[in-house]
């Protein structure tokens, strides 16, 4: 009795602020259960759900609406044991690890010349190695198959008219074609993630190389390509994740080769009659094994590279390394890779959007504008743009708004379980677009939401938050907690401290995650081309569609379309949220 007075007695001695805080304590306990669990729930059913599906598929002899369908392990037996399927997989491993060394190689070579030479420029040859992932690896295949294919390819027509009939051809329909062209696309991957690598990196140590009279190349053998090595084993296993689940390049210039690759078999089982579903989620279960192992050594190196950055030299001047007469030969080495990844593409996509056939004389080609009109006027394309604009804006703005929201309760309110969560959300980067598109397509098979719209944007949603989350999450991390504290101290909620706070201060890097998914969501065909019907086809799959009716005219007229959306996207991105920043500056 007399402790329960002391007790009031204490609180009537409380500042009132002290009593609210006290009164909202089981509240915030509450809400640190709560938060976590519904996020967890969300991101199951997102994620998880689908992979789940896709393992029970790939145990039935038939789909689950099928009632002679029944549980059996003889898909997955012939997919994981019989010859042709390891075949497959041990061509997709080789084709993912070469694309992978090659690219990361290119990478590291463009991103020290960006990042430690005087290369002029710098921003204009920057911006143009990146320029490749404006480009669908798609439209990018297509525009490919009209410069080289070994009939009717630009290059092979012109070789031809130079040197003979019996002139060599370029075949980029081969398996070097699709090494080529995957390697292209991929570049910029490795550029991104090495070249932040070298800007982190104390320059103090090689400083200290060249005092030693170490030489440049000296220097970079023993100095800066040791300290980034672990960003490069981690840019080489998100290309080798990438790659090995790609389906658009291989799709379209592996046809006359017939290379036998997993992706392609995924589309191939679902698209030739009789439909063989089992085996599609069969092939992607082992898809995703593949990519699941590439993921934890990708993750595993990222965890390495932290180690090796060191940001503690102010005091130093990074010493640019003096090209001298290299410099041409670099300018022209960076040229090239633009002149192959963008410029010789685009020039092909627009000599075959406005020519009947493909002739060397490409001034006396026979120029049209039917190809155009006949893309514009079409019902089925007015469908697919209006469904292209609602999936690349709805996409990108959902995840961003639940990627934000997820790192914010992760980050600040330290919600119990983050780790969890964290995980769950990073997980679908270890599954590529055709495997996921496999498991959304058995997890909505018998839902309303089967063969609408809507159906891209759960997959895409899902394909694309860890990118929005992770993003967010850097920001956040940048980010010093005395602002919101001082915001919480003066009596604000959390909500009003995210709103009024936090999200003015990671507005910047929140463009930058719409801009990137926006870009994905447009371009994305892998999954797409499994969930597609009348009702939801996008221009990526109506661009399939014309190629595999064997129009390359109109597809290559919407391959431009699509990029024109996505230059367009991109400008009313920028601009809304420039707008949004400077209203609330």
């Amino acid at each position: 009795m007399s402790a329960g007075i002391a007790s009031a007695t204490h609180a009537a001695r409380l500042p009132q602020g002290a009593l609210e805080v006290l009164a909202q304590a089981p509240r915030r306990r509450l809400d640190r259960v709560l938060i976590p669990a519904a996020l967890g729930l969300l991101l199951a059913a997102l994620v998880l759900v689908p992979i789940l599906f896709m393992f029970l598929g790939s145990v039935r002899s038939a789909a689950l609406a099928d009632p002679a369908g029944h549980f059996t392990l003889a898909k997955l037996a012939q997919v994981y044991t019989t010859l042709p399927y390891l075949r497959m997989l041990g061509y997709s491993i080789a084709i993912a690890a070469f694309v992978g060394a090659i690219a990361t190689v290119v990478g590291v070579g463009l991103a020290w010349l960006v990042s430690r030479t005087d290369l002029p420029a710098k921003g204009l040859m920057e911006s143009a190695i990146m320029a490749p992932l404006f480009l669908s690896p798609f439209v990018g295949a297509i525009a490919w198959l009209i410069l080289a294919s070994p009939r009717a390819g630009i290059l092979s027509a012109f070789s031809r008219a130079l040197f003979g009939a019996g002139a060599p051809t370029v075949n980029v329909a081969s398996l070097g074609g699709i090494l080529f062209v995957m390697t292209l696309y991929y570049i910029p991957y490795a550029y991104l993630t090495v070249s932040a690598s070298l800007r982190s990196i104390d320059p103090a140590m090689e400083e200290a190389s060249y005092l030693n009279g170490a030489g440049v190349f000296r220097t970079v053998l023993k100095v800066t390509l040791p300290v980034v090595r672990p960003a490069m084993i981690s840019a080489f296993f998100f290309i080798f994740v990438l790659t090995v689940g790609t389906f658009a390049i291989p799709a379209v210039l592996g046809r006359g080769a017939r290379i036998p690759f997993l992706a392609v078999n995924i589309y191939e089982a679902t698209a030739n009659y009789p439909i063989d579903y089992g085996k599609s989620a069969a092939i992607g279960t082992m898809l995703f094994w593949i990519s699941l192992t590439g993921v934890f050594f990708y993750r595993h190196a990222s965890r390495i590279a932290r180690r090796f950055v060191t940001v503690t030299a102010r005091g130093y001047r990074m010493r640019l390394v003096k090209l001298r007469g290299a410099r041409v030969p670099a300018m022209a080495l960076v040229g090239l890779y633009v002149l192959l990844a963008i410029v010789l593409p685009y020039l092909a996509l627009i000599y075959a959007a406005f020519t009947r056939f493909t002739t060397a004389s490409v001034f006396a080609a026979p120029w049209t504008l039917d190809n155009v009109e006949g893309v514009l006027t079409a019902p089925e394309v007015t469908e697919s743009i209006s469904n292209t604009l609602l999936v690349g804006f709805v996409t990108p703005t959902v995840c961003v708004a639940f990627g934000v929201l997820l790192a914010y309760a992760i980050r600040r309110l330290r919600v119990a379980g983050g780790w969890l969560l964290d995980y769950m959300a990073m997980f679908p980067v270890a599954i590529p677009g055709i495997v996921f598109g496999t498991g959304i397509f058995w997890t909505y098979l018998l839902t309303p939401v089967y063969g609408t719209v809507w159906i891209l944007v759960v997959a895409f949603v899902a394909s694309y938050l860890p990118f929005a989350y992770r993003i967010g999450d850097t920001s956040l991390l940048q980010i010093d907690r005395v602002l919101e504290e001082a915001s919480l101290l003066c009596g604000a909620s959390h909500w009003r401290t995210a709103t009024k706070v936090t999200l003015r201060l990671v507005r910047p890097a929140l463009l930058s995650a719409w801009v990137m998914v926006f870009i994905f969501s447009v371009r994305e065909v892998s999954a797409a081309i499994l969930l597609t019907s009348s009702n939801n086809i996008v221009l990526s799959v109506l661009s399939w569609n014309y190629l595999d009716f064997g129009d390359v005219q109109k597809a290559a007229v919407v391959g431009l379309l699509q990029t024109a959306i996505l230059i367009a996207g991109v400008v009313v991105g920028r601009f809304v949220f420039r707008v949004r920043l400077a209203k609330s500056a």
